[in-house]
């Protein structure tokens, strides 16, 4: 029997050498449990973009926040069941973010579903 899974996908699509051609592949990063809330995580919790890349998140399953923390970017953005939220990374650096229902901030460290965008 198959369990419910939140999948969240980061694809990332990049331009190489300013040529229109994407430099990489889709990143499948996925949640596993019982129940798409049940041990909600980013798999992997980071990923590493070349400047200019975009990153897209899709929930495939509830509904999902993706949210950036400690740091100087900007995203809040739910996401339900089948939906996508993207963002271009313009600029080199590490970038947080979090789901706000599956996630706790404490000191500016996240725990439960967290993750990053390393630039760079």
């Amino acid at each position: 029997m198959r369990s419910r899974h939140l999948v969240i996908t980061a694809a990332v699509v990049a331009l190489a050498l300013g040529q229109g051609l994407p430099a990489q592949a889709a990143t499948l990063i996925r949640a596993k449990g019982v129940s798409c809330a049940s041990s909600a995580r980013y798999v992997p919790s980071s990923v590493s973009v070349a400047k200019g890349a975009t990153v897209v998140w899709k929930s495939a399953c509830n509904k999902h926040t993706v949210t950036a923390y400690g740091g100087t970017w900007s995203k809040d953005t739910t996401i339900a069941k089948g939906q996508t939220t993207s963002r271009k990374f313009t600029s080199n650096g590490t970038f947080r973010f979090r789901c706000r229902f599956h996630s706790s901030l404490s000191g500016g460290v996240c725990y439960g579903m967290c993750g990053r965008v390393n630039v760079g």
